[in-house]
């Protein structure tokens, strides 16, 4: 017994060894990034390379690049077919190409919330505001309705680009949280105060997320309605000053009194009319709300958008110009809009999407809809 039990030692060590062997391989593989050598890996690892991106376990690697791999074959699919499909832009890799489409939706837009109280969404015209110098009414609402108002100017320039002017600051980026509204609205705030003055200063998105009370932090909101809060307010203070969190914290009202802008009211643009739209944005940026949905407008890289979009608005964005083509040739007119999803979407975090959309009042994807802008 003694020799049988001699002999069958080494055979036990091995086990143990061979053991301890496979519990350390396995160990080390958890925490090792996925990796494999199709062709479609490699693109996903130097996808997950320029975007800075991880994750947290190899199991959530592996969904993240079958995501990845099921968007890349639908941006090729398309951009393959654009041309018989009648598109006028490039679909393309962005920071957001391992989500799908739901995931994406959820995230990064947010329609108006319903459970805010009813203000005068009926009367899209309406000029609301506090000391605003004369303007041009052209008839009254119901009884006990404000004036209605439109741009009269007929003769807005063929093409603008508050870029060009020093009027537009770094695309910025939302993050995970439905404040999209805060972002246009801060943006034409930021606007007609370079354009007044000369002087760009980047202004606290977190201080209405936190502290406008007509809207509802990353759940959602208006920029009209954030407009107004901020005229009440007094003003916004800057971005140093009250830095963006991407979550909808406590307001600091120590900092309501730190008002670096102010503003004297809003003007609502006349709604369904891209002319009006257009005279609007040719004297400054404007705040509007579209409708941004679908895997072509997740993965938009660049040209002119044109659909597919409806008008369920649940995105605001910044109009901060617009433009042709191919000026006087039949070159497809577009509008300017500055996105809040960060410079690694879209082109360098912009969209150039279709103007003057016959048969389309409401313009393509609902933009000419709900514009409005800050008066100063």
């Amino acid at each position: 017994m003694a020799s049988s039990s001699k002999r069958s030692l080494p055979c036990v060590v091995l086990f143990l060894l061979i053991a301890v062997f496979h519990h350390g391989c396995s160990s080390a593989m958890a925490h090792r990034p996925y990796s494999g050598g199709s062709p479609m890996m490699e693109r996903f690892q130097r996808w997950k390379a320029a975007y800075n991106k991880s994750y947290a376990t190899v199991a959530e690697e592996r969904r993240r690049f079958r995501v990845y791999a099921r968007n890349m074959a639908y941006i090729e699919a398309t951009n393959a077919k654009a041309e018989a499909a009648g598109l006028t832009y490039e679909l393309g890799e962005t920071a957001y190409t391992d989500l799908t489409n739901q995931e994406f939706m959820a995230m990064y837009t947010a329609p108006a919330p319903a459970q805010l109280p009813a203000d005068d969404d009926e009367d899209d015209q309406a000029v609301i505001t506090t000391r605003a110098g004369p303007v041009d009414a052209v008839g009254r609402g119901a009884p006990g309705q404000l004036p209605v108002y439109v741009n009269l100017s007929t003769a807005a320039p063929a093409s603008v680009d508050w870029r060009a002017s020093g009027a537009v600051t770094p695309v910025k980026n939302q993050g995970r949280c439905g404040s999209c509204w805060a972002f246009s609205t801060v943006a034409v705030v930021e606007g007609i105060y370079q354009i007044r003055t000369g002087k760009l200063v980047s202004l606290s998105e977190q201080e209405l997320v936190d502290c406008d009370t007509l809207d509802a932090g990353c759940d959602g909101g208006i920029s009209y309605r954030a407009l107004r809060w901020i005229t009440s307010n007094g003003g916004l203070t800057t971005e140093d000053d009250y830095p963006y969190t991407g979550t909808t914290d406590a307001c600091n009202r120590a900092k309501l009194s730190h008002n670096t802008v102010s503003i004297a009211g809003l003007r609502r643009v006349a709604t369904r009319s891209e002319a009006s739209l257009a005279n609007a944005v040719a004297g400054q940026p404007v705040a509007v709300s579209i409708e941004a949905g679908g895997d072509n407008f997740q993965h938009y890289k660049k040209g002119v958008y044109n659909g597919p979009c409806g008008t369920n608005l649940n995105h605001g964005v910044t109009v901060v110009g617009y433009g042709q083509e191919v000026a006087g040739a039949g070159g497809d007119k577009y509008w300017i809009i500055k996105n809040s999803w960060g410079e690694s979407w879209g082109d360098g975090g912009y969209i150039r999407m279709r103007k003057d959309v016959a048969g389309k009042l409401e313009g393509l994807c609902g933009i000419a809809i709900r514009p409005s802008f800050p008066l100063m």
